[in-house]
């Protein structure tokens, strides 16, 4: 058990004295933002393992060459080293003069699969084959681009807990046309990545009529308002509003209106929730928000720090669910996945 546990910890120490030289290395280098492009600073290339092999094998064959002075084995060898200096402006040319875009992330609740999709743009005339991005141990498939068109590319992670996240460092390598080098740059693409609380029926927790009771106190009739009136069903009118009674006796779609024709009010209050701790109620409220959208209320929220006013539509919706997701959290860096070993 010691064993794993240094071995463990001597894994841990080296990925981050990996990081740290990763962070020297790219010092010079602008934060990417949004968009990044490739110039000749910031691609870097070396042999891989088949590259290595490779010079190993020549050295021997030029030693072979120079001991027996056969011009036959030196034309071989000077050949097939020719062959690998153009394979290495190849390989270096794949990512030469890129542009890569991080498009928007659509939100997901904790738990989720979260999809970040990137645009490679290429503008210098020659197509561009093998490319890879990559996150963490996260990498898509080999991604081919035509002269003067793009692609796109998209990563699948784990959402992490809820919040507001930056993407971690990510990786664009190749090893075009003979894999016996690999050129690969580092990107800093930073879109915005807002992961809601994962929806948790507060009627669960309780359970049986005590649900039911929870979900009556969590929608509060605004005061002053008027007794609900039906009347027929104009088309654009939320289904959650339709009196499936009425429909059974007279064959006709009513929607019940408050007189004042402002409807019901609904405030989704923060001390409402049966729970105290604080990710379980935003999970409960976010339930709720939910929940009221799909039935096409007019409601409000009521955080400690914050109050949204009553509102509808999905707009409103994204505006609950976003303070809910930044509620007391700092935009932080998504935790890359590490290789296990």
């Amino acid at each position: 058990m010691r064993a794993d546990s240094v071995s463990g910890a001597d894994r841990h120490r080296l990925h981050r004295l990996r990081d740290d030289a990763i962070r020297w290395i790219t010092r010079r280098h602008a934060h990417d933002g949004e968009t990044a492009r490739l110039g000749r600073d910031r691609v870097y290339i070396l042999p891989t393992r088949a590259g290595y092999t490779l010079v190993a094998i020549l050295l021997v064959m030029l030693l072979g060459a120079i001991n027996y002075s056969s011009n036959m084995a030196f034309l071989l060898t000077f050949l097939l080293v020719g062959i690998g200096h153009n394979a290495m402006w190849y390989t270096h040319r794949n990512l030469l003069g890129l542009r890569i875009t991080s498009l928007p992330v659509a939100p997901v609740f904790a738990g989720a699969t979260l999809s970040l999709p990137f645009r490679l743009e290429e503008a210098s005339g020659r197509p561009r084959e093998a490319l890879t991005l990559s996150i963490g141990t996260r990498a898509s498939a080999p991604l081919a681009i035509p002269a003067q068109d793009s692609a796109q590319v998209e990563l699948t992670l784990p959402a992490p807990a809820r919040g507001i996240y930056r993407l971690p460092r990510q990786r664009l390598h190749t090893r075009y046309p003979l894999g016996i080098l690999e050129a690969w740059t580092w990107l800093t693409l930073s879109p915005e990545i807002l992961v809601y609380p994962a929806p948790v029926n507060p009627g669960n927790v309780l359970g049986g009529a005590g649900g039911q009771a929870t979900a009556s106190q969590l929608r509060t009739r605004h005061r002053g308002e008027t007794p609900d009136h039906l009347r027929p069903y104009r088309p654009g009118d939320p289904p959650g509003r339709i009196v499936w009674k009425a429909f059974a006796r007279s064959g006709k779609l009513h929607v019940r209106e408050s007189v004042s024709g402002r409807g019901d009010h609904l405030w989704l209050d923060w001390e409402a929730m049966p729970a105290t701790d604080t990710e379980t109620r935003l999970a409960m409220l976010c339930h709720q928000v939910l929940a009221a959208h799909a039935e096409g209320r007019i409601f409000g929220m009521r955080l400690p720090d914050l109050t949204v006013d009553p509102g509808q539509g999905s707009r409103h919706r994204e505006r609950c669910l976003r303070s809910l997701a930044q509620f007391r959290s700092e935009p932080r860096v998504l935790a890359p996945e590490t290789p296990r070993t």
